[in-house]
């Protein structure tokens, strides 16, 4: 199946302190392929992949960026993308999301219109802001966010024209924050 590659750079976050987590969770192994590899893997229908994180990690051989802010927020990944992107659009993607898969790409990017500023997907009631399209005509309205000390991206999303696709409940959002969490993921790809 040959599949149409999306004109945006997806920008895969590594950063989180993944405190609950007990280590990096993109280390996180299932079927011998660390969550990184399979995430990378997943997205190579984008144009260009980019990883973005506070210090690049020996073991990482992807091209990678440094976050621009010393904030730890995924609102400084956002700002890291949209800075430095050379396409209009970034795809903000967390390690958080294992389980995510092209035809999630696929359904948020076919529903681009016009002046809308991001996609975000709803999933199993939570607001996905750390897996979705962003678009760099954002980047005044983020600025001012990020100078009045407003890292919320939730807020972020409430000032700028949305476009917001409800997955219903859908395991491709199923988040990874601790042991419990990839021990259920472990158990659902095997």
């Amino acid at each position: 199946m040959n599949l149409k590659i999306i004109p945006a750079t997806v920008f895969i976050l590594i950063g989180g302190k993944s405190e609950r987590f007990g280590f990096p969770k993109w280390k996180a192994k299932i079927h011998n392929q660390t969550v990184l590899d399979k995430i990378w893997n997943v997205c190579d229908i984008f144009e260009n992949r980019v990883i973005v994180g506070k210090a690049k990690p020996h073991s990482i051989s992807y091209q990678f960026m440094h976050d621009e802010l010393s904030i730890n927020a995924p609102i400084n990944g956002l700002y890291t993308s949209l800075k430095n992107s050379k396409t209009d659009w970034v795809f903000l993607l967390s390690c958080d999301l294992p389980l995510i898969a092209k035809s999630v790409f696929e359904t948020l990017w076919e529903s681009k219109t016009e002046n809308i500023s991001a996609i975000i997907p709803k999933a199993n009631g939570i607001t996905q802001v750390t897996c979705g399209f962003y678009n760099k005509r954002m980047v005044p309205i983020l600025e001012d966010e990020i100078q009045n000390e407003n890292y919320s991206l939730i807020k972020l999303l409430e000032n700028i024209n949305l476009h917001q696709i409800n997955f219903g409940d859908d395991d491709h959002f199923i988040n990874m924050n601790t042991q419990n969490d990839y021990n259920k993921i472990i158990n659902m790809v095997h």
